[in-house]
């Protein structure tokens, strides 16, 4: 899990989203500041399982062109937050392509990398239109 967060700053890095790594409370939701480009990582987030999809998720707000600053909840609330979601779902894929790892089903690829069980069918449609992580 420490090769793909430093993959996912390093990513933002490269892109210009700059990255605040802080320790709160267990309920302080990580969020992500469009207009100053920058992103705000809880890593004392409720299921650090999820750490990595959640720096994606923020990441992707930016990337995305949000204008409004986005707290990360554990469901998509509107547009904006689903493909907050599909943006991270889809940078933790290409990541776990290029390191060559290979699954049979897409729920081992969400378990393995701490991708939220509500991704489950995006990731399966992922795994349609790409099948790089399948044999």
């Amino acid at each position: 899990m420490d090769d793909l967060i430093t993959y996912l700053l390093h990513f933002a890095f490269d892109k210009g989203v700059s990255c605040a790594l802080i320790w709160k409370n267990i309920d302080y939701q990580s969020v992500a500041l469009p207009k100053e480009k920058l992103i705000v990582i809880n890593q004392n987030c409720k299921n650090k399982q999820e750490l990595p999809f959640i720096i994606g998720h923020e990441i992707g707000h930016i990337m995305n062109g949000d204008t409004s600053t986005a707290f990360y909840c554990d469901k998509p609330i509107n547009s904006e937050e689903r493909l907050a979601d599909l943006y991270s779902l889809n940078l933790i894929y290409d990541y776990a392509s290029n390191q060559f790892d290979t699954f049979e089903e897409p729920i081992q690829f969400i378990y393995e990398y701490g991708i939220p069980i509500r991704m489950l069918d995006d990731a399966i449609e992922l795994y349609k239109k790409k099948s790089s992580l399948c044999f």
